[in-house]
């Protein structure tokens, strides 16, 4: 039985909603995915087929959703893996070597293991996110080993240990700390700590032990007595982008703003390969996703999924990537206003958030902004990046002048030295082009 802890269903739902499957030369062994890469990647050991993935990924997220156990998911996923014939032994090739191998792939204990490890890590993820937010009235974790049959040698050490929540041996040390690891923390009070007699542990230090990595040749110093490729804590990692996704995602429910950030997450990991944007779609009162599409060279369209979904008129997010670190495009803010698209948000390749949700549908298309902004712009002396971006960033600021969008951002380094050079420009272009608009000389 695997038991854990309750907490916000959501917490650990968008924990694992914001990974991006793992890059195929990444999936063949599970020491291509380290540490707290494990917060923005999802991989499986010999899922080399996106499809594969894809059904593992989907089989666990409905399990988190609704409390799955192991035997419904089993159940539900054997027959999905053998009609793709990832079942037993199999042949994969090893993008490291390009060798062909005998492997192991689907089996009733490989699924328990990956079901374990992610419920596991998932719900040790969203636990920490409740750690952050009341650490200020319990400022202390005490590590807990559960005192079973199986527990581990190497993780005695730790138990009882007593730290702040911010002392950085979380960092390599919060549980799971190896595969089917049981051990906990327990968060704690000064008043707590004092009525159990506990103290805060003096001079603590993480031990090291050289680990060779054989995928990459290096050693590798992981704490004493945890698992290579636990030594992290991706809980944390993965808050860090939350807390910066939060900051934009007001007015969402927490299922869409969960799938929000799992969208972008992915969008941001795959980047614009081989020139190709990539596009989620999601239903905004469900946090269902409806699509994820890979684009042509030149852009991404909307998918048949998405148009039938739009025409029957449900609310519908779209999550994008794109090349550079501008705002959003006029392109993308026709769409949103002549499909009634709910929310747009584009991820840009430093990182950047750029997020607009429709308010009120304007009179005539967006598109004629363009040739409007596009008679202001020609004696700008700026070169053609920092152009666009202030352009951008103009008819943003018109639209939600004029009551029409409701616009946040949260950028990148490189977005936000771009836009310390572009927003005079582009205070400059916006008051021009409301001029324009109101038939003004």
């Amino acid at each position: 039985m695997i038991g854990l802890e309750r907490l916000r269903p959501e917490d650990a739902l968008s924990f694992f909603r914001s990974k991006g499957l793992a890059p195929p030369d990444a999936r063949f062994d599970f020491r291509d995915v380290w540490r707290n890469e494990h917060a923005t990647q999802f991989v499986v050991a010999k899922a080399m087929r996106d499809e594969v993935l894809e059904t593992i990924r989907g089989a666990l997220d409905r399990a988190l959703e609704g409390g799955g156990t192991l035997a419904s998911f089993t159940d539900e996923l054997e027959p999905e893996l053998r009609r793709l014939g990832w079942w037993g032994e199999g042949t994969e090739r090893d993008p490291q070597t390009g060798e062909l191998r005998k492997v192991r792939l689907g089996s009733p204990r490989r699924l328990r293991i990956i079901f374990d490890a992610n419920m596991r890590a998932s719900h040790a993820a969203g636990k920490w996110a409740r750690i952050e937010r009341v650490k200020d009235a319990f400022p202390f974790l005490r590590y807990v080993q559960v005192q079973r049959v199986t527990r581990r040698e190497g993780h005695e050490p730790y138990h009882d240990l007593v730290l702040p929540v911010d002392h950085p041996a979380w960092e390599r040390i919060y549980p799971p700390n190896g595969w089917r690891c049981g051990c906990t923390v327990q968060q704690l009070s000064q008043a707590q700590l004092d009525r159990r007699g506990l103290k805060v542990t003096q001079g603590f230090e993480i031990e090291e032990r050289g680990v060779l990595n054989s995928r990459t040749g290096a050693i590798e110093q992981i704490a004493r007595g945890v698992d290579p490729a636990w030594d992290g804590n991706p809980g944390k990692a993965w808050l860090d982008l939350s807390r910066r996704h939060a900051t934009i995602s007001g007015g969402l429910t927490p299922e869409a703003a969960a799938t929000e950030l799992g969208f972008a997450s992915r969008a941001r990991l795959l980047g614009l390969g081989r020139g190709r944007e990539h596009l989620g779609a999601f239903d905004m009162a469900t946090g269902d996703e409806i699509d994820w599409t890979i684009g042509q060279a030149d852009r991404v369209r909307l998918s048949g999924a998405i148009r039938e979904r739009l025409e029957r008129g449900g609310a519908v997010g779209l999550v994008h990537n794109h090349p550079g670190s501008a705002p959003l495009s006029p392109d993308d803010l026709a769409v949103m206003f002549d499909r009634r698209v709910r929310s747009i948000m584009a991820v840009g390749h430093d990182g950047s958030l750029y997020r607009a949700q429709l308010i009120t549908p304007p009179r005539g298309r967006v598109r004629d902004l363009s040739q409007i902004v596009a008679e202001i712009v020609d004696d700008l002396d700026l070169d053609p990046a920092a152009r666009d971006h202030a352009v951008r960033l103009a008819v943003i600021d018109v639209l939600q002048s004029q009551g029409l969008i409701l616009y946040r951002e949260s950028l990148g380094a490189q977005a936000k030295a771009v836009r310390a050079r572009v927003e005079e420009q582009a205070r400059a272009i916006a008051a021009q082009i409301v001029r324009v608009m109101n038939g003004e000389p």
